[in-house]
């Protein structure tokens, strides 16, 4: 599925009624271009209060954040809009008791309807503005998405690209990272590495995965870190251990038992590197 409309009222520089935003939009990529302060940023926090990110950062609505019109008049309530179409079976299954009935080109169709608002608060407290919430219904006005179906709804997101090759350098949570570990290519492409076949494999044959489980494999085969661990156990552990009770060290590859911290450990490892003109098998 995709977001096919968006509305977002009272949030920084949209206002209510005729200066809300509204957008609609097609599947595929959507570019947003303007000038400085046109509200490409509100736009973007705006969907990320809505569907929430995989950053794990916590996003907190602020003051600021409620539009403040020309005569200094501050808004009570934010509302944001989004409307998701081309539901797959999946969707609708994982959806099934959110979804709405609309009619698109004299065609009777389903979609989710998510609206999301938040109210300041008129009470004397430190707390400004009461906990936002997610309804759903073509007016807002139907049951709360609850936790484990707004999971379903998360993002990626990146922050602005000001320097490319900069901000995709490897390192731990590395952007390039990021952007990888949710591609099909990545995650569809290859067969994992089976230790027990005797015959090495054509490495281009394999997934990320098993590449890196390949790599790992010829490191324990190593003939230099099999002689580092048959010092290490025969010149200090065989002298350090009981009789019955001999210590024996073995050199091993860390890493996660968990095939998703794997993948985005290996990721993490790559960096990307800008040029022109050059060959793809240049170094």
């Amino acid at each position: 599925m995709y977001i096919a409309k968006i509305r977002i009222e009272n949030f920084r520089s949209f206002g209510s009624g005729e200066r809300a935003f509204k957008l609609s939009l097609k599947p595929g990529l959507t570019a947003l271009v303007g000038e400085n302060d046109a509200g490409k940023t509100a736009i973007i926090d705006a969907l990320r209060y809505v569907l929430g990110t995989r950053d794990q950062e916590q996003l907190r609505v602020d003051e600021t954040d409620f539009h403040r019109s020309s005569e200094g008049h501050q808004a009570e309530q934010i509302t944001i809009r989004l409307i998701f179409r081309d539901l797959t079976k999946a969707d609708r299954s994982a959806f099934a008791e959110f979804l709405t009935f609309e009619e698109v080109d004299n065609c009777r169709q389903t979609c989710l309807v998510l609206t999301w608002s938040a109210k300041r608060s008129m009470m004397s407290s430190s707390r400004r503005f009461v906990s936002p919430e997610w309804r759903t219904g073509a007016n807002g006005d139907g049951p709360l998405l609850d936790f484990g179906a707004r999971l379903l709804l998360t993002a990626t997101y990146l922050r602005p690209l000001r320097d490319a090759e900069r901000a995709m350098r490897a390192g731990r949570g590395s952007r390039l990272s990021q952007i990888l570990q949710h591609t099909s290519e990545i995650k569809h492409t290859g067969v994992e590495f089976d230790r027990k076949n005797p015959h090495y494999p054509d490495p281009r044959t394999l997934s990320v995965l098993g590449l890196g489980d390949f790599v790992n494999h010829l490191f324990r085969e190593s003939q230099g870190i099999k002689k580092a661990g048959d010092k290490l156990n025969d010149e200090y552990l065989k002298s350090l251990s009981f009789a019955k009770d001999l210590l024996h060290a073995r050199i091993d590859v860390a890493g996660s038992r968990d095939d998703a911290v794997r993948l985005r450990q290996l990721l993490e490892k790559l960096e990307l590197t800008l040029s022109a003109g050059a060959d793809e098998d240049s170094p």
